[in-house]
Formats: structure tokens, C-alpha cells, sequence
């Protein structure tokens, strides 16, 4: 059963709105025109949901929009293009949001009118996008397009995760080992010494303590960490959170320069895809600006759109802010100047991409040995606790 949003005239000429269950528009119809109801309008509920919680990979939808790209270079009607699509789908999520498009399409819908019928699938990117296509009559051109925007995209995730995963596994293996040997091991080895009547190094009643409490209150600690966790991520979804973000995202030393140009990667090759597709430049801009999570940022976008929109030039507007690198403000400038402002995007974003892999990959080749030091350091405190007592020990007996 699927969910519609409907919104109607009673008979006193009322507008009456809400949503109801059924198995397609057809039946909704039925149900409103046996109530007395005159139908404005009948649109499908859809999820926002990211792709994680959609059930969808990216990397299946790369796929698919690549396959709906060499379809239409064809020539072929777009129906039979989603036929061609659909048909070599495997059975899921994103194989039924393919045949309710093609659907909608045949109901007397566009195709850029029902992918927005479905955010948490198809961005504002590529419904604008599509909508250009589709006015233009170059809509495969478009569609190759919007395939190269999200393999870029992809590929540069891919990369990011794949410096990372290293560093990511040793954290978790190190916070294991560490758990195991103060829950299992410790408690083994410090026993012989809470039955010995004799007053215990600090370190080691330190030890000790701590390593009761991780046996006992391990459940607590889980809950506590979970708690912390969720309530962190509800605060940090605030205006008030966002902020401190972004506070943080500026003035962190290295880690600043990391993530304003992974926003700008984002930023770029986005508007460089849209103003490449045939999109408004302002509106480019206000669509680019989305896919940015930085407050600041945004509010400098939006201050570059408000000044080319009053009929200054683009590089001025990019030189009257202060948060865009002056990279940035030189290709745009050299761009403009020569007609050339999709490619220079795009050169942005590969530049900085460049260094985003460089800076992320030093990272982690400091980081290995950090964790290694401080793991050493942590083994190294637990053993000092242990054998303390038993040196006192000795000296007793001596």
C-alpha cells in the first residue's frame, strides 16, 4: 500500500486536504469522488530519506542513470528507455522507484517532474538538470552528464573512505583490546593481590577499580555512550549546534584547511555540473549552495548570488568575500574572462581534491603512529600497575 497526499473542494467550495492509503492514484480518485470531493491535486508520499536508510547504494543509482544515458542517446522514446533500465535491475528499492517514474511519465507527468517526486533519490541537482534537457531537447547529453557529476562524486567518497578505513579499524581494535584486558585479564591477574593483606601501590588500587567497574558496569558504560551519542547528534542537528560546527570547521588547526576545501570540492564541481547542463548561473549558485553544510559558507553564497543578481560580475563577488580561498577568486576571475567558467570549476574541484587526498593521506600516516604510541603508553601503565605490587612483595619477603 502506498501513501497519497491529496487535496480537494468540499461542496461548500472549501479547500480539504490530508493524505490516505491505497494500492495506486486510480483508487484514491474513487475514494475522494465517492465522498463528494472535487480532486485539485494527487501526489504520492516519498520518502527524504538518505540512501543508507532507503535501502539504495549510490553506486547502483551511478549505474542505472549511466545505462538511462546510453538509452536515450539512442534515440529511443524515454518509456522504453526505463523499460530497457528496469529490466536489468535486480528486484529492490531502487527498481520500484524506476517503474513508479516511468509510471508517472505515462500518467502525463515529466521525467523532471517525477524525479522530484523522490528527494531522498534525486537531488535538486538533478531534477534542474533534467528540467533543462528536457526544455532543450538534449536531455542524453544531460543525463551523461549527470552520470560523470556522480562518479566524480563517488570516486572522490571511495578515496576519502579508503585512507581512512585503515585508521578507523586500529581505533576500534585498540578501544577492544583495551576493554578485554581491563574486564578479563586485569581483574585475573590483581585477584592474588586483594587477598594478600597489604597496602597497594596507588597505580594498581587505580587499576583496579577501574577495571571492577568496567566488569560490573559494562552495560552502564554501553547505555552511557549510546545516550551520549544520539544526544550529541540531536544537538549538533540545531542552528545552535551547526554553529559551533562551523566555529570548529574554521579554527581547528589542519583539520580547518580539510574540511573547508572538502565543502568547496562539493561546491564546485556541483556548479560547474549545472552552469556545464545549461542551469541559470544564479540559480546554480542557490542550488551549488545546498549540498554545502557549512552556515558560513552558505551565508557567502548567498551574498555572491544577492550581488550578481543586482548586476556585478561574478569574480567581484567572489573577491568581496573572505571565507573562499584566493584560488578560488583567481580561476573564477580567469574563467569569466575567457568564457571558460564550467571547466575552471571543475578545475577547482580537482585541485582541491588533490590536496584533500594528500592532507588526508598525511593524516593517517601520523595517526598510525600516534595510536601506537598511546596504545603502548596505556599497556605500558596497566604492566607498571601489575608489577608494582609484586616488587613490594618481594621487598617484604627479603
Amino acid at each position: 500500500m502506498n501513501t497519497y497526499i491529496y487535496m480537494c473542494l468540499d461542496k461548500q467550495g472549501r479547500k480539504v486536504s490530508g493524505r490516505i492509503e491505497a494500492e495506486d492514484a486510480n483508487k484514491v480518485k474513487t475514494v475522494l469522488k465517492d465522498k463528494g470531493l472535487y480532486i485539485i491535486e494527487i501526489s504520492e508520499k516519498v520518502s527524504s530519506l538518505p540512501f543508507f536508510k532507503l535501502g539504495i547504494k549510490e553506486v547502483d543509482l551511478v549505474l542505472a542513470m549511466r545505462e538511462l544515458a546510453t538509452f536515450v542517446s539512442s534515440k529511443l522514446p524515454l518509456d522504453e528507455c526505463l523499460t530497457g533500465v528496469t529490466s536489468q535491475m535486480k528486484a529492490g528499492k531502487l527498481k520500484s522507484i524506476f517503474e513508479n517514474i516511468q509510471k508517472k511519465i505515462r500518467e502525463g507527468k515529466s521525467f523532471s517532474g517525477a524525479l522530484k517526486d523522490f528527494p531522498g533519490v534525486f537531488s535538486e541537482v538533478i531534477v534542474s538538470m533534467v528540467r533543462v534537457g528536457e526544455e532543450t531537447g538534449t536531455l542524453d547529453k544531460i543525463l551523461l552528464r549527470i552520470s560523470d557529476f556522480l562518479e566524480k562524486k563517488q570516486n572522490f567518497k571511495n578515496r576519502i573512505r579508503s585512507i581512512m578505513s585503515y585508521p578507523a579499524f586500529m581505533l576500534v581494535i585498540s578501544v577492544a583490546v583495551f576493554i578485554f584486558l581491563l574486564s578479563f585479564v586485569i581483574p585475573t591477574i590483581t585477584r592474588i593481590f586483594v587477598d594478600i593483606d597489604i597496602d597497594l601501590p596507588l597505580p594498581t588500587t587505580i587499576l583496579i577499580k577501574i577495571s571492577g567497574f568496567f566488569k560490573t558496569g559494562w552495560l552502564y558504560i554501553a547505555l552511557g555512550f549510546i545516550v551520549l551519542f544520539y544526544s550529541l547528534k540531536k544537538f549538533f542537528s540545531t542552528e545552535q549546534g551547526k554553529k559551533i560546527i562551523d566555529f570548529a570547521r574554521f579554527h581547528i588547526p589542519f583539520f580547518n584547511n580539510l574540511l573547508i576545501k572538502k565543502e568547496i570540492i562539493l561546491f564546485t564541481r556541483t556548479i560547474a555540473t549545472l552552469i556545464n547542463g545549461g542551469v541559470d548561473i544564479i540559480e546554480s549558485l542557490n542550488i551549488a549552495s545546498q549540498v554545502i553544510s557549512s552556515p558560513t559558507l552558505k551565508s557567502d553564497i548567498k551574498g555572491i548570488t544577492e550581488l550578481l543578481s543586482k548586476g556585478g560580475s561574478l569574480s567581484a563577488s567572489f573577491r568581496s568575500n573572505k571565507h573562499f580561498p584566493y584560488l578560488v577568486t583567481q580561476l573564477v576571475t580567469a574563467g569569466e574572462r575567457s568564457g571558460t567558467l564550467p571547466e575552471m570549476f571543475d578545475k577547482i574541484g580537482e585541485i582541491y581534491e588533490e590536496e584533500v587526498s594528500q592532507s588526508s593521506t598525511r593524516l593517517v600516516n601520523f595517526l598510525e603512529p600516534a595510536m601506537i604510541v598511546f596504545m603502548g603508553g596505556v599497556v605500558g601503565t596497566i604492566v607498571l600497575a601489575v608489577l608494582l605490587p609484586i616488587f613490594q612483595i618481594s621487598q617484604s619477603i627479603r
